[in-house]
């Protein structure tokens, strides 16, 4: 077993017991060059056997396996706690302490978010090794990201004696994970498939800069949990930032320490999708001859059950006083099961508690084409602007364009609600829904709430169509 498993097994068996688990210096002895750290594992109170190391992390390491080797003499905790907490006598300890609290509450989901606070050294995945799926999208663009909902677990660090020296020597995300391939890379930073060693699975792992636009993203991450946004399950920080350039390059770490400020990354572990976008699945659809793709009452079906997961997960954003900001068909993926995925977090925003739930914020945030009218404009939008980008997705869904030309123009006829020439004949409900979700005044468009509602509607009269062609 190597050392970095002790600790990742003692805290998962401290998990399954919903108990607390600390790890405490007892001493540094020796010079700057030389010196010998002592911890122990402290249980619920009890002390147990010292680690020794040559630095802090093999002492730990080795307090963790002290505490492990004995499991079989502790009936109720399956550890062995020492008969007496001065059972090594030596200097106060000159390294500040490294706690580690175990908690299991599903309102933890916070404190997951404040990992991005702390500089953490090759710690262990604690709410990763429940299930998920085992893919990925590719096609990220520069302001994509991957974000999903927390998990009941979390792991509160607090550390404020690690060194970056330290932190770099011993990289978490190496020590934690292998079969490691690029997946997106983009001006946000890069998206990585990586095994979990000790779970034995795969996850997707996206490396940013560390600036307030990444905490904002982790705190919306952490309170999102539902089925049809991608799942988020843990974060930390370092100073160096993975990278693999080219299938011949070997793994290796960019380091910002070069540079007079050092910079920090965040590391995010998220559910692993499908690599095919909702993107790519428009397109397959258009790759069909015209007359299929436009009147094929298959695609009618999966694009409205599409549609309704889509908004079903964004009804779910907004009820958290999120607004994404940034919906489009790249940004939506595919889970392992098969269900739409919401994902990109990276312009998610906060709404206000005023009676009109507007807020000042900078304009021009999103993906120009699908942007609502407001963002391109304005500093004071609320979560309307959503929906409009919903409203041209589902048309896009529906709709087959050709050319890059003819998609401009109907594009651009769609964003003063003006449907292409013969969608209503094929889509009529439809084309009442899109055009109220395109609605100029944001006031105008219904919430995600009454969309699920008149989808539901539109589903109900096919179902009774396809029932009276039988």
């Amino acid at each position: 077993m190597n050392a970095t498993n002790h600790i990742e097994e003692l805290k998962e068996l401290v998990q399954k017991k919903g108990l607390e688990l600390k790890f405490e210096d007892v001493s540094s002895e020796g010079s700057s060059h030389i010196q010998t750290f002592t911890v122990r594992a402290v249980l619920d109170g009890k002390a147990y056997a010292n680690g020794v190391g040559k630095n802090k992390n093999e002492a730990t390491q080795m307090a963790a396996k002290n505490a492990l080797e004995g499991n079989l003499s502790d009936p109720v905790h399956g550890l062995v706690p020492v008969e007496t907490a001065e059972s090594t006598k030596a200097e106060p300890a000159q390294c500040s302490p490294l706690v580690v609290i175990v908690k299991e509450d599903p309102a933890a989901k916070e404190e997951a978010a404040q990992l991005v606070y702390h500089d953490v050294q090759n710690r262990t995945d604690d709410s990763e090794t429940q299930e998920t799926t085992d893919s990925m999208p590719v096609e990220l663009n520069e302001d994509d990201s991957v974000s999903t909902a927390a998990s009941s677990m979390s792991i509160a660090f607090e550390d404020e004696g690690f060194s970056e020296r330290n932190i770099q020597s011993a990289t978490r995300f190496l020590s934690n994970y292998d079969s490691i391939d690029i997946l997106g890379k983009g001006g946000f930073g890069s998206v990585f498939k990586a095994r979990h060693k000790l779970a034995d699975r795969f996850y997707a792992i996206k490396i940013i800069r560390y600036k307030e636009k990444a905490l904002r993203e982790v705190k919306a991450l952490a309170a999102l949990s539902h089925v049809n946004i991608v799942r988020y399950y843990n974060c930390w920080m370092e100073n160096t930032a993975y990278q693999c350039d080219s299938p011949d390059s070997s793994d290796s770490y960019s380091s910002s320490q070069t540079s007079e400020i050092v910079e920090k990354y965040v590391y995010i572990v998220m559910e692993l999708c499908d690599t095919r976008t909702l993107k790519a699945w428009i397109e397959e659809k258009n790759s069909q001859n015209e007359k299929k793709s436009r009147r094929d009452p298959r695609r009618r079906e999966e694009s409205l059950k599409i549609a309704q997961q889509l908004v079903t997960g964004v009804e779910h954003i907004h009820s958290h006083a999120l607004i994404h900001r940034d919906l489009k068909p790249v940004n939506v993926l595919f889970g392992g099961d098969g269900k739409v995925k919401i994902g990109d977090f990276g312009l998610v925003t906060t709404e206000s508690n005023g009676e009109e739930n507007v807020t000042e914020r900078t304009y021009y945030k999103g993906t120009r084409s699908y942007m609502a009218p407001e963002q391109k404009t304005c500093t004071n939008y609320d979560r309307k602007v959503d929906i409009f980008a919903l409203g041209l997705i589902y048309f896009e869904l529906l709709w087959k364009t050709v050319t890059v030309q003819e998609r401009q123009t109907i594009w651009d006829e769609l964003r003063v609600q003006k449907l292409p020439e013969g969608f209503t004949r094929y889509f009529l409900q439809e084309g009442l829904i899109i055009k109220s979700m395109l609605s100029s005044e944001p006031r105008d468009r219904p919430e995600a709430s009454e969309v699920m509602l008149e989808l539901e509607k539109c589903a109900q009269a096919i179902t009774n169509k396809n029932t009276h062609s039988v």
